[in-house]
């Protein structure tokens, strides 16, 4: 049996996934709501169902009883769960439901147990121990939470607002690169699987939808199977004019024949071996001339600290950087990006909250990022 998780806006969503992959004779381990605990800009809800395909057997005879494997293949059908033909996501009688308000109870109890032991700590302890429970680094923390006794002797219930003050006055932020007058080269550097070309796409789309901007891209992606095929249909999609280079020669003439107010530059993960030959996108921006340089690093919000940390020096380059946090709607915790950029001296410009192309991507400010931080925290 294979397990596969469905995803859907609704119950009835999710279920026609399970029905499609998997047929009417599935079998569901689990449904559960998802959310982030956000609200607004960032917030993200949906159904997710874990199912499981039966494989077909060969009928046993009627009037016997299955033997060996196949009697305890049987069983253990019936132990892990429901046959989709059998389950009625909303039963008439209610017997089967749980009961959400006595779990509600002990989550409470549970919760006000934990913020009662809390208490009785160290206030330098409560605040790294707060810290580095939404994701915060350890180095990083030590040098927020500094100071925190002195706050709490004054006022008990003041630490959170303390430490996101803290974190505030270290936070960058850089707004307005699709807005500047000047002409531009936007490059978009990150891990494999970061999410840069999608990044790329959204800010391309944004900037002919909202700024009325002639956009190009310039793809140095030419290893990763489908790359040049996935930004020709999002080229031909928005209107923007697409080239390809593998060498600085090539992409310095890409660059001169641009009549575009934006030149964005789609690139490939980066391998600790790479030099400027097998990864060139340095020598390639490098060869710049006319154009002011910005260089974006697509930081997966699901990275650890000491992860991410390693990635923003992998990618750190001399001209202008800024991070974009990507796959927000992946992770509720967010403070190893937040971390990484604090800890760099890099500041945040853009956050990513879903694949939408372009719907899901916001400038980044301090309260998004520290409304995301601190939700659901203790």
């Amino acid at each position: 049996m294979q397990h596969q998780v469905f995803r859907g806006n609704d119950v009835r969503d999710a279920m026609s996934a399970v029905r499609a992959a998997l047929g009417p004779d599935a079998i569901i381990e689990s449904t559960r709501h998802v959310t982030n605990g956000r609200s607004g800009a960032l917030g993200h809800a949906f159904v997710e169902i874990t199912a499981t395909g039966i494989q077909k057997r060969t009928p046993w005879a009627f009037g016997t009883e299955p033997a060996g494997a196949e009697r305890r293949s049987a069983r253990g059908w019936q132990r892990s769960g429901l046959a989709l033909r059998s389950l009625d996501p909303t039963p008439d009688d209610g017997s089967h439901a749980p009961d959400l308000s006595e779990i509600e109870q002990e989550l409470r109890l549970l919760r006000a147990m934990f913020e009662q032991l809390n208490a009785t700590r160290p206030p330098r302890e409560r605040a790294l121990a707060l810290l580095q429970s939404v994701g915060i680094g350890e180095s990083l923390a030590r040098e927020i939470a500094r100071g925190a006794g002195r706050v709490v002797r004054r006022d008990p219930d003041a630490l959170r607002d303390w430490l996101a003050s803290r974190i505030r006055s270290r936070l960058a932020i850089f707004s307005g690169l699709l807005r500047a007058d000047e002409p531009l080269v936007v490059a978009c550097v990150g891990p494999t699987g970061a999410g840069k070309t999608t990044t790329l796409a959204k800010l391309a789309a944004r900037a002919r939808l909202d700024f009325d901007k002639r956009v190009s891209v310039i793809s140095l992606d030419t290893y990763r199977v489908g790359a040049v095929e996935q930004w020709r249909r999002y080229a031909a999609l928005m209107g923007v004019g697409l080239g390809i280079a593998t060498k600085p020669a090539e992409f310095a003439r890409l660059v001169a024949a641009q009549n575009s107010d934006i030149v964005l530059v789609d690139t490939s993960g980066r391998l600790v071996d790479d030099t400027d030959e097998t990864w060139p996108v340095v020598p390639c921006l490098a060869t710049v001339q006319d154009r002011r340089v910005h260089v974006l690093v697509a930081l997966p919000t699901w990275l650890h600290a000491a992860d991410a940390e390693r990635v923003m020096q992998q990618y750190r380059f001399n001209q202008t950087t800024s991070a974009v946090f990507t796959k927000i709607d992946e992770t509720p915790r967010t403070g190893g990006v937040l971390s990484a950029a604090i800890s760099a001296d890099v500041s945040v410009a853009y956050l990513c909250n879903g694949p939408r192309v372009p719907e899901d991507i916001v400038e980044a400010n301090a309260e998004l990022l520290l409304g995301a931080l601190f939700t659901g925290a203790s």
